[in-house]
Parts: structure tokens; C-alpha cells; sequence
């Protein structure tokens, strides 16, 4: 049966690209809206000025949309019966407010991560959707990527052993590549920068490998420049069963794309990986180097295992994307969705937990 969506957010980066997620779904995008701004649905066009790297060749906009009703409240668009899910790309500020309307009119969210700025604004809302049975669900898209999915596979089989420490890094283009006039460099809508935005994929992605949630954080933060949000952030993390880590992300790159790596270092085994694959970099494969004494690997201790990495449905990022939102709407009727506005709590508990250190200096515990 198709899907009715509402999209909010139309002034926003990824815009495009989940555009192009939805031109594959059996999906219509029924309405649409800026809040406080009528859009002309007809004029709708790819956007020239994002503040990041993504691009969407070839997808035009407008034929996604025609025809959809506009609202200019958001609240009034979840109100319409016709809407049976809401996809939301706007201001962290605001978005609370925006699904709390959508869980009392019975329509199902998902919505940019990390939905909030802080695990307070969302909690309440939260407990309202799970008791009311409304699915609300963060794009924390790396739980379908195929490496991530094989290592936390190898952690809950034991593969590893005790896992000793993990590091990680991810780190994306300058600001100067950006649009920092963007609402999303506010720090009074967004609260962060790089560790708000870029940095949540891996502050969730890590510890849903372990299957072992981040405890406390000791967290330094890089000012950025002509904006009042941070630039860059490095993470030291406890988990809850004694992994230690770090996790360095920030907006460095002299160049488009991504730097990223993944370590994790068990008593049994270890493993390195890039993780991240986008059509930016060069080779559409992605090594996960794996190194163990067991006994089925004595022959050769060390294995890289190619993935390989396809772009055609989603060519923005790799269709592990594409993977995550066809999940999402094959379950949300149920609740059975990669990720969940439990797991968006949690993640806003750990960044919480990490602006507080960086303002405060030392060690902080997660809330619960």
C-alpha cells in the first residue's frame, strides 16, 4: 500500500538527497512545508547552495512533489488525515514540538538526528509516542551498513573476546565549504556543530556495534570560526561494561568527502575499517582487516574482507542509506524499525554528557 508523507523542512541539505530515497519507495509525498513560508511546489529545484557535500545528479525535485498540498504550519500538515508519516529536516529547536503534534494525530516521524539539542527537549515527547504507539524514528543510517552490521554480529557472538578499546574518527569538509548562514550553525537552534551533526553517525554507530552503551564522556571542543557552534570535538568514552575509547570528529578536511576510521580491539581479535563510503572518495569498496588467534583462522590470522558498496538507488552516500528508510517503512506501522526515539534519547544523553565535560572540563556520567 503507498505511504502518504508529509516533508517538513524543505530549506535543508538532505532535502535532495531523501528526495531521491522517496522517488524508490512506494511512497507519495502528499504535502509539504517550510514553516512560516508558502512554497511553490512547481519551482522546486535541486539545491545549488547546501551546506555540505551532498549532491543528488539528475533528481529533480518538483516531479517528487507536484501535485502536494502546502502547509506553512507544520502542526496543521501532521493534522491532515491523509499524512500517514511525517519526514521532518528542520531545526533541532523546533522539531520536539512538531512530533509531538504528529503523535497526537496518530502519525508515524522519521526525522533527521538527532531530533533535538538536548535528551530534555525529547524525553517527554518520547514517552508520549512509545505509550501511544506512534513509531518515531532518527536517520541513524549506519546500522545498515554492512560493516557495522558484521562487526556487532562478531561482538554479540563473542568473536572478539572482552573488547578492550575502540577508535574512532570521522571528520568531513571545512567550513569554508559550508553555508554556515545556515540555521543549523546557530547555536540557539542547534545547540552543537560537528559533534552535533556529523558527529552522532558514530557516537550511535559505536556503541550499537558493542551492543554496550557509552557510561561517561571526557570531551575538548575546536571553536569554529564565524560561527558560534564547534568546529571540531574529541571524545574520550567509558561504556557501561569497560570499553574505553576515543572518537575524534570535526569539520577539518581541506577537501570534499570523508576521513573516517573504526578500530576495535577485543582480547580474542581485532579489526580496523574506513566504515564510511560515499561517492566522493575513490573506490567503490570498502576493507574490514580482521586479525584473530582463533583456531578456524590459525592458517591465516589476518583477513581483509572487501564490501562492496553500490550507488543505484541512493548515489549520494551508498545504498546502505536506501537500505535504513526502506526498513523504516516496512516496519513503522509496527515499531519494528532500525532505530528508535529510545535510541534518540540516548543518543542526546551522550552529547549532553559531552557538552557538559567540555564546558565544565572532566569526566561526566551519561544520565540514564
Amino acid at each position: 500500500m503507498t505511504v502518504n508523507i508529509g516533508y517538513v523542512g524543505i530549506d535543508h541539505h538532505h532535502r535532495d538527497p531523501y528526495f531521491a530515497v522517496a522517488s524508490e519507495l512506494d511512497a507519495t509525498v502528499s504535502a509539504v512545508c517550510e514553516p512560516g513560508r508558502e512554497v511553490d511546489v512547481e519551482s522546486i529545484s535541486a539545491m545549488d547552495d547546501r551546506p555540505d557535500e551532498v549532491t543528488t545528479e539528475g533528481q529533480n525535485a518538483s516531479d517528487l512533489v507536484r501535485g502536494a498540498a502546502v502547509y506553512e504550519d507544520p502542526h496543521q500538515l501532521v493534522g491532515d488525515d491523509s499524512v500517514d508519516v511525517v519526514w521532518i529536516t528542520y531545526r533541532s529547536d523546533e522539531t520536539p514540538s512538531i512530533v509531538e503534534s504528529a503523535v497526537e494525530n496518530g502519525v508515524h516521524v522519521i526525522s533527521e538526528k538527532p531530533i533535538a539539542r538536548t535528551a530534555d527537549d525529547l524525553e517527554a515527547v518520547a514517552e508520549r509516542a512509545n505509550d501511544a504507539g506512534v513509531t518515531v524514528s532518527p536517520t541513524m543510517y549506519y546500522r545498515k551498513n554492512p560493516v557495522a552490521m558484521e562487526l556487532r554480529e562478531r561482538v554479540r557472538e563473542g568473536f572478539f573476546g572482552d573488547v578492550w578499546t575502540v577508535e574512532g574518527r570521522f571528520n568531513a569538509s571545512q567550513l569554508s565549504y559550508r553555508n554556515t548562514d545556515h540555521y543549523i550553525y546557530d547555536a540557539e537552534t542547534s545547540r552543537g556543530g560537528a559533534l552535533q551533526w556529523i558527529g552522532p553517525h558514530w557516537v550511535d554507530a559505536i556503541p550499537w556495534i558493542l551492543d554496550d552503551p557509552i557510561a561517561r564522556v571526557n570531551a575538548e571542543f575546536h571553536e569554529g570560526e564565524d560561527v558560534d557552534v564547534d568546529m571540531g570535538a574529541v571524545l574520550q568514552f567509558e561504556t557501561r561494561d569497560g570499553t574505553l575509547g576515543t572518537y575524534h570528529t570535526g569539520y577539518y578536511l581541506s577537501d570534499r568527502g570523508k576521513d573516517t576510521h573504526l578500530g576495535l580491539y577485543g582480547e580474542s581479535a581485532q579489526a580496523l575499517t574506513p566504515l564510511h563510503h560515499d561517492s566522493l572518495q575513490h573506490e567503490p569498496t570498502i576493507p574490514l582487516e580482521i586479525t584473530s588467534e582463533d583456531s578456524d583462522w590459525s592458517a591465516a590470522p589476518k583477513r581483509t574482507t572487501q564490501f562492496e558498496f553500490t550507488y543505484d538507488r541512493f548515489p549520494a552516500w551508498g545504498d546502505f542509506v536506501q537500505d535504513y528508510f526502506e526498513a523504516y517503512f516496512a516496519g513503522y506501522e509496527t515499531g519494528d524499525v532500525p532505530a528508535t526515539v529510545d535510541d534518540a534519547v540516548q543518543l542526546l544523553r551522550v552529547l549532553d554528557a559531552a557538552y557538559e565535560s567540555g564546558e565544565q572540563g572532566g569526566w561526566v556520567d551519561v544520565a540514564n
